[in-house]
């Protein structure tokens, strides 16, 4: 009997989705099931289930999927078990899951992977799925950046392979997704793998799948990625970490487009576009033996390098007001201002981290910021100002008790375009009482807003 993948809930609203679904392969189908923000999703072949598997070795009730801050998968006492990344499941366990991490129930396997819903480059839905910043309007970056996403929209719509270069934290994986969710197999798979991540031999049966005994601890087939991927796109991060081995094998697969699972002689035909990662210089590893020529090759069909975020300081502020932003919109709170000062000093720094770096000194300055302005005090000077021997000049002190009129000024207008011109509600955001923020508005010469007819 074969086994077919079914999905029987009803799909969330996207206001309740947390930026990732279930993708769940079956032997002659996949479908997908986007993950609420909360919640726990059974599994299993019974009519009841959220995510009901018509797979002969799933048991009515098999599994359950806790979502939160943290996923776990717990297996509920299945007749032939559950397995994640190959290691079995006890009954009642509850075993983290993570992004790109596989479960196997029978011939069925089930990834836990981002969800992207836009159909061009860097929408707004992508940008939150990844914990990046999202623009008030069109932003494409700098000009540094807009040349970057050209070059990506001209590659997407072709089916030739993409390598993406950048250092570590500049949105590799996030431009990849942005690729194929514009290209014209966005409504095919899109499966990631890190490649880092794993062990040569686990790394192997991720990615080529394998047959019943084919090693120990293989108690039942599992089709690799570069079959779950057919008809739409495997993304290889950090592929530089690569095996040589494993780069061999890879090399005949994207040659012949047959992949071969392990313990087994018959091979599978596919239909992938391969999308690459990596923070290494592939030429460099390429000159000393680390990386095969021939794969770089195959898959260097286009590159799209994108910059370190020292070279894009036009989009500094940007970032920083965006994140600001984001962050208070999670606290409940009014979003500090940054001053221009404080953006000079940020321009100057390196930024080794990337926009991950920059986003996480950001929420650190609005956590230890209790007032309205986010001040030197609440960034790590010794890692941002720059040294005596740099040859740069020092962005000058900020003196906070100057601005202290606009910045209640902005507050205020802040709070009101909050509330939506509510006054009673901006007043209580802000912590004053109602009398006290009408005199305000006097005083600073804001217009009151009118009552709706």
């Amino acid at each position: 009997m074969r086994g077919r993948t079914t999905i029987v809930a009803t799909q969330p609203d996207e206001g309740e989705a947390i930026g990732a679904f279930l993708l769940v392969v079956g032997r002659d189908a996949y479908a997908t099931y986007n993950l609420p923000a909360s919640g726990t999703l059974t599994i299993g072949r019974g009519e009841t289930n959220a995510v009901r598997i018509d797979d002969p070795l799933a048991s009515r009730a098999h599994a359950c999927l806790h979502v939160g801050d943290q996923m776990f998968l717990e297996d509920l006492g299945s007749v032939n078990g559950t397995r994640i990344k190959d290691q079995s499941v006890k009954q009642g366990d509850q075993v983290p899951l993570s992004i790109g991490d596989t479960v196997q129930i029978g011939s069925t396997v089930l990834i836990v992977q981002r969800r992207t819903t836009t159909a061009d480059v860097m929408r707004p839905e992508t940008l939150r799925d990844q914990g990046l910043p999202v623009p008030e309007g069109p932003f494409r970056g700098g000009e540094a950046m807009q040349r970057v996403h050209e070059l990506a929209e001209r590659a997407a719509a072709g089916t030739i392979n993409v390598l993406i270069a950048g250092e570590t934290g500049v949105g590799k994986e996030l431009l990849a997704e942005a690729v194929h969710r514009a290209s014209p197999r966005r409504e095919g798979p899109y499966v990631c793998l890190n490649c880092a991540a794993l062990s040569e031999s686990l790394l192997e049966s991720e990615l080529f799948g394998h047959e019943r005994g084919a090693f120990t601890g293989a108690v039942q087939a599992k089709p690799g990625l570069l079959e779950t991927a057919a008809s739409g796109t495997l993304f290889l991060d950090e592929v530089g970490e690569l095996p040589l081995a494993t780069q061999a094998k890879l090399l005949r697969v994207i040659e012949t487009r047959l992949v071969t699972r392990l313990g087994s002689v018959r091979p599978h035909r596919i239909d992938v576009r391969f999308i690459a990662a990596t923070n290494r210089d592939l030429e460099a590893e390429v000159a000393r033996g680390a990386f095969r020529q021939d794969l770089y090759f195959r898959l260097n069909g286009i590159t799209l390098t994108i910059p370190p975020l020292r070279l894009r300081s036009d989009e500094i502020r940007h970032l920083a007001d965006t994140f600001v932003r984001q962050i208070c919109r999670d606290l409940g709170r009014v979003p500090p201002i940054i001053p221009s000062q404080i953006i000079t000093l940020l321009e100057s720094y390196a930024w080794p981290g990337n926009i991950r770096e920059l986003k996480n000194m950001i929420e650190r300055a609005v956590l230890l910021c209790a007032g309205s302005v986010i001040g030197q005090e609440h960034l790590p000077l010794d890692k941002l100002m720059p040294s005596a021997s740099s040859g740069r000049t020092p962005p000058p002190r900020i003196d906070t008790q100057e601005m202290t009129a606009p910045t209640e000024r902005d507050r205020i207008m802040t709070a009101l375009a909050a509330c939506a011109g509510n006054q009673s509600r901006a007043a209580k955001l802000l912590g004053i009482p109602r009398r006290t923020f009408v005199s305000k508005l006097d005083a600073y010469q804001i217009p009151r807003p009118k009552k709706s007819l």
